[in-house]
């Protein structure tokens, strides 16, 4: 498109005759453009990917993603026979592809203990690091489409703006030329189609590197589990350690993946939000940045209460566990004396007296967080607005 654009703008301006060399180069490379996008809309043959051990019948259970172009794996359209087989019937095991070698949780675990291995050789050996070095590329590549997806989204106020002057002055002597109108309602559209693809990319790969890591710090508790001397084991239970193979991997993974790219998205959005809202309304816009500051010390502070719930929950589901491995382990023993009501009232003091009075509390803290979340932006919108219309567009 960008050599097609090129093209039309250099036979506008009469370069033909006086730059032919660039308008030749400049025709052979949007032909060459073509030929590669029309090649790679081609189905990958088998052959390319198979091995000279690989059974024919297995290939055809791998997934279609290793074989997708680029636009399919931007579409996701790869996926199109599943979800049409899943829409004519229930799905089976039989019907689901295989993982790709990258995902499978031999090769992952693999590639993870060889950098954790390579970490514990150092003074001070880091889970971060050994994390970053495993995954690190595939963390930053979901990072490229979140930055991506953020600035294109500022595209379309801007636009929209350009598009709101030009039909706004179309019948005056200062109206734009139609071809500019054109170029707004178009860039519109592909920029909405970008920001929606963006995050569609971004949110995919996020989950990949989240199954990743969760694979990986579980695979690792458990081989150190296994590796325990029996002075150790006398100091940790088997609650704990399920607890940090099932929810606490899960939420380092959840925070690596998921929440770690909020910390430098969200004050570059906050800062261009305010950038052009300076430009639109003035300094009014500062009403509601005093509105975000104010906000800012009671969300803190029911951030710290939801924390420390949270690890007091911990605690409470660790003792729980400690107690169901009791009843387990001496079952015969708790048979033979009758003692299945004493362990049941014990069991249920910690699960419904401790446990469930702390989700109860947890919840209602997070309810009012999800209220004061929501009603900042009303807040923040109202102050601002409300601001300018007492100002009578003199801020601006």
């Amino acid at each position: 498109l960008l050599a097609l654009m090129r093209l039309r703008t250099a036979i506008s301006m009469d370069l033909v005759e006086t730059q032919p060399a660039a308008v030749v180069a400049n025709t052979l490379f949007m032909l060459a453009a073509l030929a590669t996008m029309a090649l790679e809309c081609q189905p990958k043959p088998h052959g390319l990917y198979q091995l000279p051990d690989d059974d024919e019948d297995d290939m055809e259970f791998q997934s279609p993603e290793e074989r997708a172009n680029v636009f399919s794996r931007w579409t996701f359209s790869w996926m199109t026979p599943l979800l049409e087989q899943g829409f004519r019937k229930p799905l089976q095991m039989a019907d689901v592809w295989e993982l790709s070698r990258q995902y499978r949780p031999d090769v992952a675990t693999a590639e993870f203990q060889s950098s954790w291995l390579a970490e514990q050789k150092r003074s001070n050996p880091s889970l971060f690091r050994a994390t970053m070095r495993t995954y690190g590329a595939a963390w930053a590549l979901a990072g490229f489409y979140k930055l991506v997806k953020d600035l294109v989204a500022f595209l379309n106020p801007i636009l929209l703006s350009r598009l709101i002057g030009f039909v706004s002055t179309y019948h005056t002597p200062a109206a734009e030329p139609i071809q500019n109108g054109y170029f707004y309602a178009l860039s519109m559209f592909v920029v909405a189609s970008v920001q929606t693809l963006a995050f569609q990319q971004h949110w995919t790969q996020n989950q990949r590197v989240n199954s990743l890591i969760k694979i990986s710090y579980t695979t690792a508790i458990y081989r150190k589990t296994m590796a325990l001397s029996n002075d150790a084991r006398q100091q940790y239970n088997v609650g704990g350690i399920v607890t940090h193979m099932s929810v606490d991997s899960q939420r380092v993974a959840d925070f690596t993946a998921n929440f770690s790219h909020h910390l430098w998205s969200s004050p570059l959005q906050i800062v261009l939000a305010l950038f052009l809202l300076y430009r639109t309304l003035g300094w009014t816009v500062y009403a509601g940045v005093l509105a975000m500051l104010i906000s800012i010390p009671t969300s803190a502070r029911l951030s710290r209460s939801m924390r420390a719930l949270n690890k007091l929950l911990m605690g409470y589901r660790d003792q729980r566990m400690k107690i169901m491995d009791e009843v387990l382990s001496g079952i015969k023993i708790i048979k033979l004396y009758a003692w299945e009501s004493s362990f049941i009232r014990r069991i249920n003091e910690v699960r419904v007296k401790l446990e469930l009075g702390t989700i109860r509390h947890y919840g209602l803290i997070q309810a009012v967080f999800s209220f004061v979340t929501t009603l900042v932006p009303f807040v923040v919108s109202f102050s601002t607005f409300g601001l300018y219309s007492l100002a009578d567009n003199v801020s601006h």
